[in-house]
């Protein structure tokens, strides 16, 4: 339960927040465009739902083909959904910060059309995960009812319905005026874009980086490594600007009026803010506790054994397959001419293949990995890795570290292991 109430929240609340916030400096109605029968922020090509279910059917394009065949790869997906979003971004966040002062967002169809592209790339990268999780889902042997089964579907759905609220919350208690108390809604949609700009931008340097498309430069790698080491940061950047955001709202619909039905109503529509507001905490702080106290509760038992140092003859280590038939992951070490801890894995893939590589990936560094039931995991990003692409470049991936199998046994060269030495210092 706890583990899919993480995952779920991890994926889907820092899009949740942003498009909460974004779609908080829409509502109030636009001026009109020049073009004839286009309504403001409601025209039938250009509205929220539109944008939610141009990205959501990305996503289900996504997932089946992820599902029944070994075509997508989700990094060149990402990038396909990615740098269009970057780029609206910045032409949207352009915009509101021109009108930041004259009203509660930018005029015009070129703003809508940013608006639209924005919601629908927001949609389609984070929607991919919540259709694939519930494959993941283990199903008992007789029954699909089993107690697992139901405590996954309980934490994945908890966790949607607590995003979900929270998120409608933040949208529903911005009232449909422009706010005389705090900063406008606007304020806070151009600091979200920006967060999400700089996470996205990272997002698509860290891949460029993983798939050699870019050259690795020095100080690059350093900014993508601190991103995603830091990768919760932007999550909590978020929390604490839709915090912000309902504190402005508490009771910031005035209490006075001509007459007593409406001073009535005005106080009446104070608490009505006050309760959403107050909802929109309380769901802010499950949320948060969710992913810090849970992730730091479900991570507690991550306990490493010493990798296992193994005699090197004539230049080369010898591994008995026997040793590694096991399904499970092996760590291993070399110490370098010069005493460097030069750590490396072995994992079984199949029948004839095996996933042979350094305990360190070309975006994390040396951070390594280790084994949580049938999945290999980054330490550092809790990325979970396929281990049929063990062996293999790209992406979180360990760094491939060449072998052979000679006489039942797997051979690594020292020199091999020698050449990576400086990725351990």
């Amino acid at each position: 339960m706890l583990e899919y109430l993480i995952k779920v929240t991890n994926n889907t609340l820092p899009t949740a927040l942003a498009v909460s916030l974004l779609l908080a400096a829409f509502k109030n109605p636009l001026p009109p465009t020049p073009l004839r029968g286009l309504r403001p922020f409601k025209a039938s090509f250009l509205c929220p739902s539109r944008a939610f279910l141009t990205g959501f059917m990305a996503a289900l394009v996504y997932a089946a083909l992820k599902r029944s065949t070994g075509f997508a790869v989700r990094e060149y997906y990402d990038l396909g959904v990615l740098l269009p979003s970057l780029a609206t971004s910045c032409l949207l966040l352009a915009l509101l910060w021109t009108f930041l002062g004259r009203g509660n967002s930018a005029p015009g169809l070129l703003s809508r059309l940013a608006f639209f592209c924005v919601l629908a790339t927001w949609s389609a990268y984070c929607l991919p995960n919540l259709l694939l999780y519930p494959f993941e889902f283990s199903v008992g042997r007789d029954t699909i009812f089993d107690t697992i089964f139901l405590y996954k579907v309980i934490g994945y759905l908890s966790a949607l319905l607590l995003t979900f609220l929270t998120g409608w919350t933040l949208y529903v208690l911005t009232p449909n005026k422009k706010t005389k108390k705090g900063p406008s809604p606007t304020f806070f949609a151009v600091l979200a874009l920006l967060v999400m700009g700089v996470f996205q931008a990272l997002t698509i340097a860290q891949i460029f980086l993983g798939r050699n498309l870019i050259p690795r430069a020095k100080w690059l790698t350093s900014v993508v490594i601190w991103g995603v080491s830091h990768g919760n940061w932007f999550l909590y950047a978020l929390v604490g600007l839709a915090f912000l955001f309902s504190l402005f709202r508490v009771r910031e619909t005035p209490a006075e009026g001509s007459n007593p039905a409406e001073r009535r109503k005005k106080k009446s529509e104070a608490r009505r803010q006050t309760r959403l507001a107050l909802g929109a905490l309380t769901g802010l702080l499950l949320s948060l506790l969710t992913v810090t106290v849970g992730q730091s509760h479900a991570s507690r038992g991550v306990e490493l054994s010493p990798p296992l140092e193994l005699p090197a003859s004539e230049g080369r280590i010898v591994i008995s397959l026997e040793d590694v038939n096991d399904g499970n992951l092996h760590r291993y070490v070399y110490k370098t001419s010069d005493g460097t801890d030069v750590r490396y894995i072995v994992v079984r893939k199949s029948e004839t293949a095996y996933g042979v590589g350094l305990d360190a990936c070309d975006v994390c560094g040396a951070s390594g990995y280790y084994q949580r039931k049938d999945q290999v995991v980054c330490i550092l990003c809790d990325v979970v890795m396929n281990i049929s692409t063990i062996g293999f470049p790209g992406g979180c991936n360990p760094v491939p570290l060449k072998y052979a199998i000679s006489g039942g046994a797997l051979v690594i060269k020292t020199k091999d292991l020698e050449s990576e030495k400086r990725r351990f210092r």
